[in-house]
């Protein structure tokens, strides 16, 4: 069931906030794509070399390009930008080499009641969203009691 249109402006206003306040590039998304294929090219990333550059990518194609990162062909050419084997990682996406550990991942994330990325976990508390810097100090502060 689509958000109601409120819930969507609130959102991004607050992404926008905190990517302004990070100096972090976005755009205007006008859909929401199923992210597993990206979560999936992330494991294999970190097993071929650069998990880290390849994140970057997804991040801009997704959050400022409004790329459908859904699309194999899409994060085999976001894998060649971090100077990885894009046909290899094609042959992994179809072959599920990842898919099962993404599962599984997802599957913690339920059970610990992640609702939405980011998410951070300290002590007994969970933080869900995009939240500016005072938030995670409250955190903390309040964690270390």
């Amino acid at each position: 069931m689509p958000w109601p249109p409120e819930r969507i402006a609130a959102a991004r206003q607050r992404f926008a906030q905190v990517a302004d306040a990070e100096g972090l590039a976005y755009g205007e998304r006008t859909h929401w794509y199923n992210s597993i294929p990206a979560h999936e090219a992330a494991l294999w990333a970190d097993a071929h070399g650069d998990g880290e550059t390849f994140r970057r990518c997804v991040y801009r194609a997704y959050f400022a390009d409004g790329l459908n990162i859904a699309q194999p062909e899409i994060l085999a050419d976001l894998a060649r930008k971090a100077n990885l084997d894009g046909d290899g990682l094609l042959r992994a996406l179809a072959d599920g080499e990842f898919r099962e550990q993404v599962q599984e991942q997802f599957e913690y994330a339920r059970s610990a009641g992640i609702t939405g990325v980011p998410a951070y976990v300290a002590g007994n508390y969970l933080m869900v969203g995009a939240q500016p810097y005072e938030v995670f100090c409250q955190l903390i502060e309040t964690v270390q009691g």
